[in-house]
Protein backbone atom coordinates (compact mmCIF):
# COMPACT_ATOMS: atom_id res chain seq x y z
CA UNK A 1 0.00 0.00 0.00
CA UNK A 2 1.27 3.67 -0.12
CA UNK A 3 2.34 5.45 -2.90
CA UNK A 4 5.21 4.62 -5.31
CA UNK A 5 8.54 6.57 -5.86
CA UNK A 6 7.74 7.33 -9.52
CA UNK A 7 3.90 7.94 -8.39
CA UNK A 8 5.48 10.30 -5.86
CA UNK A 9 7.33 12.00 -8.32
CA UNK A 10 4.36 12.92 -10.62
CA UNK A 11 2.23 14.16 -7.76
CA UNK A 12 5.14 16.45 -6.73
CA UNK A 13 5.03 17.90 -10.19
CA UNK A 14 0.92 18.43 -10.05
CA UNK A 15 2.00 20.03 -6.66
CA UNK A 16 4.29 22.79 -8.02
CA UNK A 17 2.60 23.23 -10.88
CA UNK A 18 -0.64 24.05 -8.37
CA UNK A 19 1.24 26.29 -6.43
CA UNK A 20 2.92 28.28 -8.77
CA UNK A 21 -0.05 29.12 -10.81
CA UNK A 22 -2.51 29.93 -8.01
CA UNK A 23 0.29 32.26 -6.37
CA UNK A 24 0.78 33.79 -9.43
CA UNK A 25 -3.39 33.73 -10.49
CA UNK A 26 -3.40 35.42 -6.59
CA UNK A 27 -0.92 38.60 -7.81
CA UNK A 28 -1.74 38.75 -11.41
CA UNK A 29 -4.84 40.52 -13.54
CA UNK A 30 -6.70 39.77 -17.47
CA UNK A 31 -4.83 37.30 -19.24
CA UNK A 32 -2.48 35.61 -17.43
CA UNK A 33 -4.53 35.63 -14.42
CA UNK A 34 -7.11 33.21 -16.88
CA UNK A 35 -3.61 31.26 -18.14
CA UNK A 36 -2.72 31.02 -14.32
CA UNK A 37 -6.00 30.02 -13.15
CA UNK A 38 -6.73 27.72 -15.56
CA UNK A 39 -2.71 25.66 -14.96
CA UNK A 40 -3.72 25.80 -11.66
CA UNK A 41 -7.54 24.06 -12.55
CA UNK A 42 -5.68 21.24 -14.64
CA UNK A 43 -3.09 20.47 -11.44
CA UNK A 44 -6.39 20.23 -9.58
CA UNK A 45 -7.88 17.76 -11.87
CA UNK A 46 -5.14 15.45 -11.60
CA UNK A 47 -4.41 15.93 -7.91
CA UNK A 48 -8.48 14.46 -7.94
CA UNK A 49 -7.63 11.33 -9.68
CA UNK A 50 -5.31 10.55 -7.23
CA UNK A 51 -7.61 11.24 -4.42
CA UNK A 52 -10.62 9.59 -5.58
CA UNK A 53 -11.47 6.48 -3.53
CA UNK A 54 -9.34 7.44 -0.71
CA UNK A 55 -9.46 8.66 3.06
CA UNK A 56 -6.02 10.63 2.65
CA UNK A 57 -3.29 10.20 -0.53
CA UNK A 58 -1.06 7.14 1.69
CA UNK A 59 -4.48 5.32 2.05
CA UNK A 60 -6.64 5.20 5.73
CA UNK A 61 -4.42 7.42 7.69
CA UNK A 62 -2.56 10.86 6.97
CA UNK A 63 0.43 10.33 4.96
CA UNK A 64 3.61 12.38 3.24
CA UNK A 65 1.71 13.28 0.45
CA UNK A 66 -1.23 14.68 2.68
CA UNK A 67 0.89 16.74 4.51
CA UNK A 68 3.10 18.12 1.32
CA UNK A 69 -0.37 19.14 -0.25
CA UNK A 70 -1.74 20.07 3.25
CA UNK A 71 -1.63 23.74 2.02
CA UNK A 72 -4.44 22.97 -0.62
CA UNK A 73 -6.83 23.01 2.31
CA UNK A 74 -5.95 25.96 4.50
CA UNK A 75 -3.93 28.29 2.17
CA UNK A 76 -5.84 28.08 -1.37
CA UNK A 77 -8.91 29.28 0.00
CA UNK A 78 -7.57 32.55 1.12
CA UNK A 79 -5.28 32.75 -1.98
CA UNK A 80 -9.29 32.06 -3.94
CA UNK A 81 -10.52 35.09 -1.22
CA UNK A 82 -7.89 37.20 -1.74
CA UNK A 83 -7.90 36.37 -5.82
CA UNK A 84 -11.50 36.74 -6.54
CA UNK A 85 -11.21 33.06 -8.13
CA UNK A 86 -12.21 29.77 -7.83
CA UNK A 87 -9.95 26.46 -8.18
CA UNK A 88 -11.08 24.01 -5.45
CA UNK A 89 -14.65 23.72 -6.75
CA UNK A 90 -16.05 21.21 -4.72
CA UNK A 91 -18.62 20.38 -7.77
CA UNK A 92 -16.16 19.57 -10.05
CA UNK A 93 -13.18 18.42 -7.02
CA UNK A 94 -15.91 16.43 -4.93
CA UNK A 95 -12.79 13.77 -3.73
CA UNK A 96 -10.47 16.42 -2.87
CA UNK A 97 -12.90 18.43 -1.26
CA UNK A 98 -14.27 15.68 0.88
CA UNK A 99 -10.05 15.10 1.52
CA UNK A 100 -9.91 19.12 2.32
CA UNK A 101 -12.23 18.26 4.94
CA UNK A 102 -11.09 15.31 6.63
CA UNK A 103 -7.56 16.73 6.57
CA UNK A 104 -8.51 20.48 8.32
CA UNK A 105 -10.92 18.17 10.85
CA UNK A 106 -7.57 15.83 11.76
CA UNK A 107 -7.06 16.48 15.56
CA UNK A 108 -3.00 16.89 14.68
CA UNK A 109 -3.41 19.45 11.96
CA UNK A 110 -6.80 21.16 12.97
CA UNK A 111 -4.72 21.58 16.67
CA UNK A 112 -1.67 23.64 14.22
CA UNK A 113 -2.83 25.76 11.85
CA UNK A 114 -2.83 29.49 11.53
CA UNK A 115 -5.65 31.80 12.46
CA UNK A 116 -7.03 31.88 8.93
CA UNK A 117 -8.22 35.45 9.51
CA UNK A 118 -4.39 36.48 10.12
CA UNK A 119 -3.50 34.67 6.81
CA UNK A 120 -6.33 36.67 5.01
CA UNK A 121 -4.60 40.08 6.48
CA UNK A 122 -1.42 38.79 5.30
CA UNK A 123 -1.86 37.74 1.59
CA UNK A 124 -4.42 40.87 1.23
CA UNK A 125 -1.21 43.28 2.86
CA UNK A 126 0.88 41.67 0.52
CA UNK A 127 -1.52 41.72 -2.56
CA UNK A 128 -1.85 45.55 -1.83
CA UNK A 129 2.38 45.92 -2.07
CA UNK A 130 3.07 43.98 -4.95
CA UNK A 131 0.32 45.87 -7.02
CA UNK A 132 2.39 48.81 -6.06
CA UNK A 133 5.40 47.37 -7.57
CA UNK A 134 6.29 48.59 -11.36
CA UNK A 135 5.61 45.43 -14.15
CA UNK A 136 8.29 43.30 -15.08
Amino acid sequence: MGIKFKQWNQNFSNLKHLLVAALGALWSVGEEKERLLKLAIEAMEKIEEEIKGKEFFGGESIGYLDIALGWIPHWLPVCEEIGSMQILDPLKFPATASWKNKFLNHPIIKDNLPPRQKMIAYFHERSKFLFTLPPG
